[in-house]
């Protein structure tokens, strides 16, 4: 976790993942500036908050998932995160487990204005 005197970007992702895994999309909404662009290099598309939002409850669904392993660089204009996702039956068990890198780049106030998520497809 960061504290204030840390920089805004590594507060941005703190509070944009934290919140993706509670379901929190307030939060999740809070921690991006107004046309924020989320990328994924599954699929090449490009969505807007709502839109990420909208995928992530439905992962949430399944029992909802967790974030391991995370090992982030911060710039003062954005974060390097590379972690482990791991989705959960509603019991609580691990079902699968990805490997992701994710960019993020932040604005002059530490919203976050574009997410570019590269996902290893294979589970580990």
């Amino acid at each position: 976790m960061t504290t204030t005197s840390e920089p805004a970007a590594a507060r941005a992702a703190d509070t944009f993942f934290t919140a993706a895994a509670a379901g929190d999309w307030d939060g999740m909404r809070a921690a991006v500036a107004e046309g924020a662009v989320f990328w994924q290099n599954v699929d090449g598309g490009e969505r807007d908050v709502e839109q990420v939002i909208r995928y992530t409850g439905k992962l949430r669904r399944t029992g909802g998932f967790s974030y391991a392993d995370v090992r982030r660089l911060v710039a003062p204009d954005g974060f390097c995160e590379q972690h482990t996702v791991r989705f959960h039956d509603a019991a609580g068990t691990t079902t699968a487990e990805y490997a992701v890198c994710v960019v993020g780049r932040v604005d002059e106030t530490g919203l976050i204005t574009r997410l570019d998520e590269y996902l290893d497809g294979s589970p580990r």
